[in-house]
């Protein structure tokens, strides 16, 4: 007798938030536009399809003519939408509240433009944890679809995985679909052929079972060598034509269709998990290491299939652990909602939510085969958001003093009309965060250098790996990637004191490699706030065996410059010899855009990703985004100033990614017994 499967293709469509608009248009235009016009010219072919809300809205804005192929599609029942989060976060690290509200505003706006309500939804990054249960069958959703992976995991087999099952949580339902990665490796990479073979395989009499594909609709085109693959060479015509060739063996279904025709294999209750790949890029680098050696010897020894579903790797929240950058956005995005909730205007709270919502975008916060976190206009698109939220509903002259990160220690948090300062008296009175509240910037958006486990594969640079996925290639966008590849002793923060043996030579700060006796990062300060006269006075003190530090931080109500003094007083009979820098990480984005450059009386323009040592009394930053900062020194100082560039991996292959500048400023002090030393040191941001 003929044997029967059917096959669900779903395509899943995201533009971080904060991507620019020349990116999403070649998405566009190499992915989304042929796509679409593909499926259009097939309508015996029925698939699914998931949009990010934030891909909505330019789509909506900047190609209306999409939405009206969509919505035909739509009106002829050849596609069915799902939802997720509007703008994509990952819903385990937002709070519950604002899961169900995101899901519900995608529900709704695919009501309001297609005219579907939506019965399933797409999980950001695949990122499951158990509770989602209830907070999804709370919004509407009926199913969900989540890796293959997950199901193995939990003790099935291969043959188990051509349905979908229940999962529930405190008594709510909700159905699961597995994504076979199987199919994520062969389409479209392989020869269609391949695929119908699969398929074949797992086929029944019965004629019950269901293949499902779901993945990025931007490997049919925008992921490196796909365009050609696709659609010069015809690989998605063949792919339908195989398929309509073995139309008694496969039959096309859209998702809930097939849930309406078959009941669920069974009761199940999945860990938490997310794709394969994902799992293993949270690890820390030699954790992953040791699990690739691991891989590998299982494979080599012919025994990787049998073990792969218990080889799991690590666990997603845990690149809040692996990056405190990471943690940082998040945690602020808590403080805000929080603040959100006190509000008592409820036009201006909706407002405050729209921004929040988009500041939990999920991209920028973590790291793996993407950019993600080590792209700053990310980073800076959800500080934008945050900040955007939190000036529709502050007004108050105010700080808190609590564990903001959540390590265990108290951080400080100053807010006054123009600026938001984060400091860190545990790591040595040190600024974490710096936002110009004008502009809705985080001036110190700056991302620390790291050993990352891929760093490994630097010496397997490919010249050409073509045909192959972005999880197997070896390419870099540039020659020599290793002769910029330096690591810093911790994380990078700004009004760090470094006490050198000798003067600092600017090829060592930038490798971080000087020679230090004392760096104030890995100390505690004590401190004290006092408000007077519509300022703030943040006051930071730490003595050493020779002398005591302290850094005081002046910051108005409602003006845009802050004030730092620093004194140094000899507490020894004898004289001392110092040699003393404090230093600023900053982030304006464009290395070396001729609108985006560094100045000084000395130095009329320089990149920002410029190199240099000066002795002077001012410098500034000029940007093209319309935000200036002056810093002027009360006495000729030696300012050292240096890119912050780290070597991370993107689907296009290893790239230098500028995150900042370090201004390293130095002095050699002198001091006879209780002499003091001082200096005055103003920033303006305009």
């Amino acid at each position: 007798m003929q044997k029967k499967i059917y096959f669900s293709l779903g395509l899943h469509n995201h533009q971080p938030v904060g991507n620019f608009d020349f990116v999403i248009e070649r998405a566009y235009q190499m992915c989304y536009k042929p796509l679409i016009e593909f499926f259009y010219n097939y309508p015996k072919f029925p698939f699914n399809i998931h949009f990010s809300g934030y891909l909505l809205l330019w789509l909506e804005n900047n190609h209306p003519e999409y939405f009206q192929i969509l919505k035909a599609l739509s009106e002829r029942k050849q596609v069915e939408i799902l939802s997720g989060g509007f703008y994509e976060p990952i819903l385990p690290i937002i709070p519950d509240k604002d899961k169900i509200l995101q899901i519900k505003k995608l529900n709704d706006y695919i009501y309001n433009k297609f005219g579907q309500r939506p019965k399933g939804m797409w999980l950001a990054e695949r990122v499951w944890e158990p509770h989602l249960v209830k907070f999804m069958a709370e919004s509407g959703i009926e199913y969900v679809i989540v890796d293959d992976a997950h199901f193995l995991s939990v003790g099935l087999n291969e043959d188990d995985l051509f349905g979908y099952y229940l999962m529930e949580e405190e008594g709510y339902k909700l159905a699961v679909f597995p994504i076979s990665m199987k199919l994520r490796y062969l389409i479209p990479f392989a020869d269609p052929q391949e695929t119908v073979e699969y398929l074949d395989k797992y086929a029944t009499v019965e004629g019950d079972r269901i293949a499902l594909l779901f993945d990025d609709g931007e490997k049919f085109g925008l992921w490196p060598d796909t365009y050609k693959t696709v659609y010069e060479e015809n690989w998605l015509e063949r792919f339908f034509e195989k398929l309509e060739e073995n139309f008694l063996l496969v039959t096309p279904v859209n998702l809930y269709e097939y849930m309406k025709k078959y009941p669920p294999k069974g009761r199940i209750y999945l860990p938490t998990a997310s794709y394969r790949e994902m799992m293993e890029w949270v690890l820390f680098p030699d954790a992953r290491l040791n699990l690739e050696r691991l891989v590998e010897k299982l494979k080599n020894e012919g025994t990787w299939e049998i073990y792969a579903p218990f080889i799991k790797g690590g666990f997603w929240r845990n690149f809040l652990s692996k990056y405190d950058e990471s943690n940082h956005m998040q945690k602020k995005m808590l403080y805000v909602r929080k603040k959100i909730d006190l509000s008592n205007n409820d036009e201006l709270k909706n407002k405050a939510l729209e921004e929040l919502w988009q500041g939990q975008a999920n991209d920028a916060y973590w790291h793996g085969i993407f950019g993600g976190l080590y792209l700053p206009h990310l980073r800076s698109a959800i500080y934008e958001h945050l900040i955007k939220a939190e000036n529709f509903i502050d007004g108050d002259f105010k700080y808190n003093i609590f564990d903001f990160d959540c390590d265990g220690k108290d951080e400080i948090i100053i807010e006054s009309s123009v600026f938001n300062l984060y400091f860190s008296p545990s790591y040595g009175g040190s600024l974490i965060e710096w936002d110009f509240k004008n502009k809705s910037f985080n001036l110190t958006n700056v991302l620390t250098r790291r050993r990352e486990a891929y760093h490994e594969k630097l010496h397997k640079i490919e010249e050409d790996a073509s045909g192959k996925s972005i999880h197997e290639r070896w390419t870099a966008k540039e020659k020599r990637l290793d002769q910029v590849l330096f690591y810093d002793r911790h994380r990078r923060v700004s009004f760090i004191e470094k006490f050198y043996e000798k003067e600092p030579a600017i090829d060592l700060l930038l490798k971080d490699n000087e020679n230090l006796i004392i760096d104030t990062f890995y100390e505690k300060f004590d401190y004290d706030i006092k408000e007077e006269n519509s300022r703030f006075f943040c006051s930071f003190k730490k003595g050493f065996s020779d002398f005591e530090l302290y850094k005081i931080f002046l910051i108005p109500k409602d003006r845009n410059e802050i004030k730092v003094y620093y004194r140094i007083i000899n507490l020894k009979d004898g004289n001392i010899s110092l040699n003393f820098s404090w230093e600023i990480n900053l982030n304006f984005l464009a290395p070396n855009h001729p609108d985006f450059y560094y100045f000084s009386a000395k130095n009329e323009k320089a990149p920002l990703n410029s190199m240099g040592v000066e002795s002077i009394n001012r410098w500034g930053i000029s940007s093209g985004i319309g935000i200036n900062l002056d810093c002027y020194l009360d006495m000729e100082t030696k300012v050292y100033r240096y890119p912050i560039e780290t070597v991370s991996l993107s689907e296009e292959g290893f790239e230098r990614v500028y995150q900042g500048s370090d201004f390293v400023h130095f002095y050699h002090i002198n001091l006879g017994p209780n002499q003091i030393w001082e200096t005055c040191v103003k920033f303006i941001v305009y």
